[in-house]
């Protein structure tokens, strides 16, 4: 299962120079360490390298437990399975315990996971599937042949990305709802760096929270800070002395629109 995880800001008018946004939440590649935590930095320091830790707080190394729907209890428990019928493993595949968890939920046993199967093995706290524009992210993001699906070796990548973010989700789910509040959403956008006011905090949460229920689950919390990330860096493109404000063609704006489709 999956499941989900706030903000402070600072007052209206121009933002002070480089005090505006950041960079944001982690990429997609193995997370570092978590650094000290800080409410406020430079606008070009971000939080590239932040992990929500070990230990009780869920971070990487433990991997992300109760998000595979019906096959984290083997893995958790280090039993590898037989794979299904299909495509043999390699040697190396068969001796990783990860192999079991992805033969269980490649249902058709053809070394490659569909959208459709991704969407059935990822599931919230609240035992909901994951929203279907959150899994067609991941998929382009750990979709390195451009084939449409994700391969075992993609699936790796995808299992670290969402360990990660697990560990980020329970560090801010400070209620342990097994969703992010209002609050919490606003604590989580100033520990990766953003300086929002909290009328636009508010309208972003808004657009996340799904079931209009005042929580997010963990898919809409993941899939909101990475849009955030990605349009805060089509910004820093264009805003090239750093004031927090940029000028842009209507044809520019369109084309950048697109291409975060």
């Amino acid at each position: 299962m999956l499941s989900g995880y706030d903000s402070r800001q600072t007052g209206g008018g121009r933002p002070n120079q480089g005090q505006s946004y950041q960079q944001g939440p982690p990429s997609y590649g193995k997370p570092q360490p978590a650094p000290p935590r800080q409410t406020q930095q430079g606008y070009g320091g971000g939080l590239g390298g932040y992990s929500g830790g070990g230990g009780d707080e869920g971070g990487y190394s433990g991997g992300p437990s109760g998000v595979w729907a019906g096959a984290d209890r083997r893995y958790n428990q280090g039993v590898v399975s037989p794979p299904p019928q299909g495509r043999k493993p390699r040697p190396a595949e068969e001796k990783d315990p990860l192999f079991s968890l992805f033969n269980a939920v490649d249902k058709d046993g053809t070394g490659q996971l569909t959208e459709k199967e991704l969407r059935a093995a990822l599931v919230n706290g609240d035992y909901t599937s994951f929203d279907l524009h959150t899994v067609r992210m991941m998929i382009r993001m750990f979709d390195t042949d451009r084939s449409g699906t994700i391969g075992f070796n993609e699936f790796r990548g995808l299992w670290e990305f969402l360990s990660a973010w697990r560990g980020l989700f329970d560090r801010f789910d400070e209620d342990r709802s097994g969703t992010i509040s209002r609050d919490e959403y606003g604590k989580a956008l100033i520990a990766f760096g953003y300086r929002l006011s909290p009328q636009f905090v508010q309208t972003l949460f808004n657009s996340y929270d799904k079931r209009g229920d005042g929580a997010i689950s963990f898919d809409m919390f993941v899939q909101s800070c990475i849009s955030l990330k990605r349009m805060t860096e089509v910004f820093k493109k264009y805003d090239d002395d750093r004031d927090g404000y940029i000028t842009l063609s209507f044809e520019e704006f369109l084309t950048e629109i697109l291409r975060q489709r």
